[in-house]
C-alpha cells in the first residue's frame, strides 16, 4: 500500500481544520489524527555495497564528434560485495544499445539506460538507471547514475552507480579513428528498507 507523502498529510489536516472551523464538517467527521507510514520511522539501509568494479564500454563504429548511428555494449563487473542477506559479493552488469545519432559530445549528456545485473548466487536485477551527473575531476570524469530495481532480486531497492573515467581518452574523438573504447572503475550500491 502506498503512504501518503507529507505534504499531503499536511494539506489535509489543514483542509480539515478549516472546514470544521467553518462549519462545513460535523465534529464526529473531523479527521482523526494519521499514524505515521512505517518509512518515515525507518531509514534507508544499505542493502548492497559493491565498492570495487571495473567498466569497460565499447563502441561500433568508433565515437567521434560527427553523429553517426553506434552499437554500445558495456561491461560493468563489481567486486568485493558486501550484503544484510543473501551471499552476494560480486556481479555482473552487461549493457548492449543502439543509438541512431551519437557522437563524443552525448558522453556527457544526460540519459536512461536500462541493464541486467547478473550476481554471483545466479540471481539478477533489472536496474532501469538515469545519469544525474556528469563532472570533470582533474584527469578524470565521473559519471553517477540513479535508479531502481524493477525486479528480481533486491527489486524496489534505490540504486547509485558512480563510474569514472579518463578524460584524456576522449582526446580520441578528435583523431580519425575515433574512441573505440572506454574503460575505468565503477561502484555500485543499493539502498532499501528492511
Amino acid at each position: 500500500m502506498r503512504h501518503p507523502s507529507w505534504g499531503t498529510v499536511v494539506v489535509f489536516m489543514l483542509t480539515g481544520s478549516v472546514l470544521t472551523a467553518c462549519g462545513g464538517l460535523e465534529e464526529s467527521a473531523a479527521p482523526q489524527p494519521i499514524e505515521e507510514p512505517a518509512t518515515a520511522e525507518q531509514g534507508l539501509v544499505t542493502l548492497v555495497s559493491c565498492p570495487i568494479g571495473s567498466a569497460v564500454i565499447s563502441y561500433s563504429p568508433p565515437l567521434t564528434n560527427t553523429p553517426q548511428s553506434v552499437a554500445t555494449r558495456g561491461t560493468s563487473t563489481f567486486s568485493n560485495c558486501y550484503s544484510l542477506f543473501g551471499g552476494v559479493t560480486s556481479g555482473t552488469s552487461i549493457l548492449n544499445t543502439f543509438r541512431p545519432s551519437y557522437s563524443c559530445s552525448d558522453l556527457l549528456n544526460m540519459g536512461a539506460t536500462d541493464s541486467d545485473i547478473t550476481w554471483n548466487t545466479g540471481e539478477t536485477s533489472t536496474l532501469p538507471q538515469t545519469r544525474v551527473g556528469a563532472r570533470v575531476e582533474g584527469l578524470s570524469v565521473v559519471f553517477t547514475h540513479v535508479g531502481s530495481v524493477v525486479s528480481g532480486k533486491f527489486e524496489g531497492a534505490t540504486s547509485i552507480r558512480t563510474t569514472t573515467l579518463l578524460n584524456t581518452d576522449l582526446d580520441a574523438c578528435s583523431t580519425p579513428e575515433g574512441l573505440a573504447r572506454i574503460s575505468g572503475t565503477t561502484t555500485l550500491t543499493l539502498l532499501g528498507l528492511l
